[in-house]
This record gives structure tokens, C-alpha cells and sequence, in this order.
């Protein structure tokens, strides 16, 4: 009996390590990452990317604006506002454009490095990283000017928690979400009020998925979403998130359906933030109002 037993063990691990999604999530540091230099002479401009983001309705949309953004990128490396907007552009790829958990895991970890290039762009979280800190441990030396990069780094570790894992990877990469809670915790120390508040939706997200032995609560989780939705009137993801996740795991389906219906009806022109992603979450809240 105790053979079967090591042999059944050994047969678990072998098993683990051939699935994705119960393995450690790994990548190469952004910082570390060359730029490829055949795009550096490319003749795209910001307002031309970005006019290309806005009107991201698709995957071939959302292809060709995040290879707009590339181009940008290449020829400015320094530029953090363009290292942001194409992480913001590859998590919305993967969330609303990618099926598979393969392709969208693909989606965010170059969303996570894009962000990490972005934070780069600070001398002394580069300094910080290449002596061997963690993100986390460096994030002490980004501020005003590297917020969205915190925010959609943080938002692709959720996401990846979320979308790409099972029971299993998410034990293996529960270190992951600790990271992120620091890098709210950074955000919340440079400016809570950023983006109508937008960190605090993140941490809604945060407690909501997360066990309770490791920080996850429910009854925060519903103060962090009410406070998400009153602060962030001109967003649809507060309300969104608070529909489709939270509402969902209480079983109050009345309340999802209508912060649902509630997002489905907004116009895309009276709202803050990220047009694409609002068209999306638009759509998004629409599908499952028709479920």
C-alpha cells in the first residue's frame, strides 16, 4: 500500500508539470527585454495609435492597434505613456479577444512586461531591479508618472489568477496576488484617488479572490465595490466588476442583473477611461443579460 502510494504521488507531479495551469507563471523580466529595432523607423504617431485603440471592436482591431503601439514603442523606449497604453491594449486582447486560457495567458504576460518596461522607464526602479529587488520590492520607487503601469500590472496578475489557472495553479502562484496587493498598496500611497478611484475596484477583485486564509474577505470585498461604484460614476467597470464577479459569488442575482443592465445602457461618449474596454465591458454586460 505505501508503493501505491508513492507511485500514485509521483504520477500527481508528473501530472502537474505537464499542465500549464498547475505550474508556477514565469516570464522574463520586461526590463530585460530588447526592443526590436526593425520597428524604430516606423512613421506611426501616438494620436494615430490611439485613434486605432479607440476603435478596437475585434481581434483583428486590437492587433493592429497594439502593433501601432509597438512601433511607438521601438522608436521611443522611454516613452511610459506608450508602454502603458499597450499593456492596457494586450489585457484587453486576451480578456475579450482570446478564448483559450493558453492564448490569453500568452496576452497578459506581455501585458505584465510591458508594464515592467514601463516602470523601467524610472531610473531608480530600474537600479532597484537589476540588484535583484522584485517588482514589488521596487515599487516603492515609481510614483505619479508610472500609476497605470502599476494598475494593469496588478490587473494582468487578476486576470491570469482569474482566466488561466485552476484549483492548483493558483496555490502554486498565490505569491503572485501577494505582489499585487503590494503594488495597490504602492498606488494607494501615491494618489488613492487616481482614475476615480480605480485601485479601489482592485481591491474589491483582490479580496473577492483570494482564500480567507490569505486575506480574502467577502465583507470587504462588498465595501470595496460599493466604494468602486459611488467613486467611479464614470466608469463601467466598477459597477461591471460588481455585477459580473461579486454579486455572482454571494448569490445575489437579482443585484448582478441589474449593475448588468445597468452598464448596457450606458452611451460609450458620457464615459471616463478606456474607450475599447468600455465598448467591450458594453457588450460584454449585454451577453450576459442574455444568458
Amino acid at each position: 500500500m505505501k508503493t501505491l502510494r508513492v507511485y500514485l504521488f509521483l504520477l500527481i507531479l508528473v501530472l502537474f508539470d505537464t499542465i500549464p495551469a498547475a505550474r508556477a507563471v514565469s516570464w522574463t523580466p520586461g526590463w530585460s527585454l530588447q526592443t526590436t529595432p526593425t520597428l524604430a523607423n516606423n512613421s506611426t504617431t501616438p494620436a494615430e495609435a490611439r485613434r486605432l485603440g479607440d476603435a478596437i471592436d475585434s481581434a483583428e482591431s486590437a492587433h493592429t492597434a497594439i502593433a501601432a503601439w509597438e512601433a511607438i514603442t521601438a522608436a521611443q523606449p522611454d516613452n511610459v505613456d506608450a508602454w502603458t497604453e499597450l499593456a492596457c491594449l494586450r489585457l484587453l486582447e486576451g480578456a475579450a479577444y482570446r478564448q483559450s486560457a493558453k492564448a490569453r495567458l500568452a496576452c497578459y504576460i506581455t501585458a505584465l512586461q510591458d508594464c515592467e518596461r514601463a516602470m523601467a522607464t524610472n531610473p531608480e526602479f530600474l537600479r532597484r531591479v537589476k540588484a535583484g529587488q522584485t517588482v514589488a520590492q521596487a515599487s516603492t520607487a515609481l510614483g505619479p508618472r508610472e500609476m497605470g503601469a502599476m494598475h494593469f500590472w496588478a490587473t494582468g496578475i487578476f486576470y491570469i489568477f482569474r482566466d488561466c489557472l485552476g484549483f492548483f495553479g493558483r496555490v502554486f502562484n498565490a505569491s503572485q496576488m501577494d505582489s499585487a496587493k503590494a503594488i495597490l498598496m504602492r498606488m494607494d500611497a501615491v494618489d488613492p484617488t487616481w482614475e476615480e478611484s480605480t485601485s479601489t475596484f482592485s481591491w474589491g477583485i483582490y479580496y473577492l479572490a483570494m482564500p480567507a486564509s490569505r486575506g480574502g474577505d467577502k465583507a470587504k470585498a462588498r465595501e470595496c465595490f460599493d466604494r468602486a461604484v459611488k467613486l467611479g460614476v464614470n466608469r463601467t467597470i466598477p459597477r461591471w466588476g460588481r455585477g459580473k464577479y461579486f454579486y455572482v459569488a454571494i448569490g445575489e442575482t437579482a443585484a448582478s442583473q441589474a449593475d448588468l443592465a445597468a452598464v448596457a445602457v450606458r452611451d460609450i461618449d458620457d464615459l471616463g477611461g478606456s474607450r475599447p474596454w468600455n465598448r467591450y465591458l458594453k457588450a460584454e454586460a449585454a451577453r450576459l443579460l442574455a444568458k
